[in-house]
C-alpha cells in the first residue's frame, strides 16, 4: 500500500456489518462531556451488577434457557463495546489521515470576534 491509498474513512462507504455497528447506541448517549464519567462509574458498577444478574438468571432458569437468557446482557454489553471502539477509531483515523487546510484569512476573524464577544459578556 502506498502512501497515495491512504485516505480518509467514509462512514457511507463501509461495508453494512460497520454501518450497522456505528449506529448501535454506546456511551454518546449521555453526550460528550459525560464520557468519562460513563467508563469510571457507569461501566464498572454495570458490571457488578451484571455479574449478580447472571447468578440469579443461571440459577432461575432450567438449563437450556439459563444460557441463553444469562448470555444476552454480555453479548449486549460486547456490541456497544465494539459500536463504541469502531466509532472512536474511525474519528482517530480520519482526524488522523485526513487532509486538512487552514484558512488563515477567515479563521482569523472568526477568531478575533470570539474573543470580542466572550470579553463583553464578562
Amino acid at each position: 500500500m502506498s502512501q497515495t491509498d491512504v485516505k480518509e474513512i467514509d462512514r457511507n462507504q463501509l461495508p453494512l456489518i460497520y454501518r450497522l455497528l456505528l449506529k448501535i447506541p454506546g456511551a454518546n448517549f449521555f453526550g460528550n462531556c459525560s464520557s468519562g464519567i460513563f467508563w469510571a462509574v457507569a461501566v464498572p458498577v454495570f458490571l457488578i451488577l451484571e455479574f449478580f444478574l447472571t447468578m440469579i438468571l443461571l440459577l432461575a432458569f432450567s438449563f437450556p434457557m439459563n444460557i441463553v437468557v444469562a448470555a444476552t446482557i454480555p453479548a449486549v454489553v460486547l456490541l456497544m463495546f465494539a459500536s463504541i471502539s469502531l466509532e472512536r477509531f474511525v474519528n482517530w483515523w480520519n482526524l488522523t489521515i485526513g487532509e486538512k487546510s487552514w484558512n488563515i484569512d477567515r479563521t482569523m476573524p472568526e477568531y478575533l470576534d470570539l474573543l470580542k464577544k466572550k470579553k463583553e459578556e464578562e
